[in-house]
């Protein structure tokens, strides 16, 4: 049983009792399993393969050296210095679950390095990123040679998240600004802008704006 819903920027899948949203992750749609936020990879890498035309396999991916070795560190680094039990990066879902949502879903931090070692188009795009990192932190270093260059590259990296981190953040208070406020059922009013010329001198024009309601203002037109 499934049922799905649709909004402008957001589409919900249910199965199995359980809710998927139907994301994006730098430009390529995702669908993620609402209870513990993880992606599925399977429909990740058959979409890009489906847009550049490849062939690529999600199974040899994560056999790789490099990403067992960066499952590893994110491992490592999510069991802290007490080593506790490191959490589970990946899993399936497959016989209770509907084909839509059915595959093998991987932590978000695992989604960089799928998408870098399936789609060639996105390794060029992040190469062009941290080529212009990279410029920013030799000019940084010109400038200022009494620092470690790489103190310099996370000083830039600091930067560039900080400045990220913040714009969303308005970008979020302008999407929260933008919601409506709830009128009681009954109460709505509907209003229109009238501008009125008062007078005119030379080049210059005075006008007034008044708010109606905009009932009001259709009846007494009618009049």
């Amino acid at each position: 049983m499934t049922t799905e819903t649709a909004t402008p920027n957001l589409r919900k899948i249910t199965s199995n009792n359980e809710s998927f949203t139907i994301g994006s992750y730098n430009g390529f749609e995702i669908l993620i399993r609402d209870q513990d936020g993880y992606v599925n990879a399977t429909k990740l890498v058959q979409l890009i393969n489906e847009q550049e035309n490849t062939n690529k396999q999600l199974k040899k991916i994560t056999l790789t050296q490099m990403y067992r070795d960066y499952k590893r560190l994110i491992q490592d680094k999510s069991a802290g210095p007490k080593k506790d039990q490191p959490p589970q990066l990946e899993y399936q879902l497959i016989n209770e679950y509907i084909n839509e949502v059915r595959g093998t879903y991987v932590h978000k931090k695992l989604i960089n390095i799928i998408c870098m070692k399936t789609s060639i188009k996105y390794l060029d795009i992040v190469t062009d990123i941290m080529d212009k990192i990279n410029e920013t932190t030799i000019a940084e270093h010109e400038a200022d040679k009494t620092q470690a260059i790489e103190d310099q590259f996370h000083n830039v990296m600091n930067t560039v998240t900080d400045t990220l981190s913040n714009r969303i953040t308005e970008l979020n208070a302008d999407v929260h600004s933008l919601i409506p406020r709830a009128v009681p059922k009954g109460k709505q009013r509907n209003y229109i802008l009238v501008v009125e010329q008062i007078h005119q001198i030379d080049d210059k024009i005075k006008i007034r704006i008044r708010r109606l309601n905009k009932n009001t203002y259709q009846n007494s037109s009618i009049c």
